[in-house]
């Protein structure tokens, strides 16, 4: 089988994509002596010269390509070039790999090893990548330089162009264990990790605490709102950022209709009486155009025309399926 210089992970947000990424980089770059067997299997000493440039972002033969806003999101710092930082100011944070920044890998890509070793580049996410972007790397995938690695990984395998998978070795990360997650969020002091754990489906690999306890306290918000009266939905105060509510309100929504049914519910467990006894007033056809609604507000919950409007529109449809009305 041909070698693939190029890998290509991937799986679902807190899987610990970028996580295993950037680890496998560090060990693909580590120079600690005798470590051979180490570097190959991705594991660095975290001791040597170049694990310490790699910590500081400052390794000349490792290029991060990534979105701007992603790279703010995670912390990460992306190799980028000359006036890029001067008009960060001006517009907001881009969501999307550049051309430019392509062609600056590319570039990159040809230069001889600082260090006499390998040189990696790390793309995350890939399906960031608008077509001409993608186009611009193909021929460099195709004919790398001499021990240059490609690192890659997507949330979204099937917004990859095919020409991109067709170059890469395809390598699923899989869904953590629960008693991973518990660990995982144990060791970052969260408080009450089996709910957490639970309603991220054990996905909680870099996964910031807050973004995942956000919408779970929306969530039982709402539940115990609906367990008042749907008349206490009128004001659900302030509401979380679109995409954590249009995702909460999906969850919601599968956990109800699992609980009428007598089934165990996947997000909630600990609510699982409260959603029986509301579960037991909804009807389960407007539910299901509720949840195909929530579906379809998914595609564009990050551009909505008034964050605080769609919540609150939301909430007032929620509250319609409870009553008599709804059909």
């Amino acid at each position: 089988m041909m070698d693939f210089p190029a890998i290509l992970l991937y799986g679902e947000t807190g899987f610990g994509l970028w996580e295993y990424l950037s680890d496998r980089a560090a060990g693909r770059l580590c120079e600690h002596p005798g470590s051979a067997t180490a570097s190959a299997s991705g594991v660095a000493c975290r001791a040597c010269a170049a694990c310490a440039l790699v910590a500081a972002g400052t390794h000349p033969d490792l290029f991060v390509l990534m979105p701007e806003a992603v790279a703010i999101d995670l912390g990460a710092r992306a190799t980028s070039g000359d006036g890029d930082e001067a008009s960060a100011d001006k517009r907001a944070p881009s969501r999307e790999i550049p051309i430019d920044a392509v062609r600056r890998l590319v570039d990159w890509s040809h230069t001889t090893s600082h260090r006499g070793g390998a040189k990696v580049a790390c793309v995350y996410p890939l399906n960031a990548m608008a077509p001409p972007a993608a186009n611009a790397l193909l021929k460099t995938l195709e004919e790398p330089a001499p021990g240059l690695w490609f690192l890659m990984a997507t949330h979204r395998l099937d917004q990859v162009m095919p020409t991109l998978r067709s170059r890469c070795r395809l390598q699923s990360m899989h869904r953590p264990s629960r008693a991973a997650a518990l660990e995982d969020l144990r060791a970052r002091g969260v408080a009450n990790p089996e709910d957490l754990a639970a309603w991220c489906r054990d996905a909680t690999r870099g996964l910031a605490p807050e973004q995942g306890a956000e919408g779970l306290a929306w969530a039982r918000h709402l539940l115990a709102l609906l367990d008042a009266g749907p008349q206490s939905l009128g004001a659900v105060g302030a509401p979380p950022p679109p995409p954590v509510a249009v995702a909460a309100l999906q969850k919601l929504a599968v956990d109800l209709q699992r609980a009428r049914l007598g089934m165990v519910p996947l997000y909630l467990p600990a609510q699982r009486r409260l959603l029986e006894v509301l579960g037991a007033r909804m009807n389960p056809t407007a539910w299901l155009r509720f949840w195909e609604r929530m579906g379809e507000a998914g595609a564009t919950a990050n551009f909505p025309l008034h964050a605080g409007l769609v919540a609150d529109r939301w909430a007032l449809e929620l509250r319609q399926l409870f009553t008599a009305s709804a059909t």
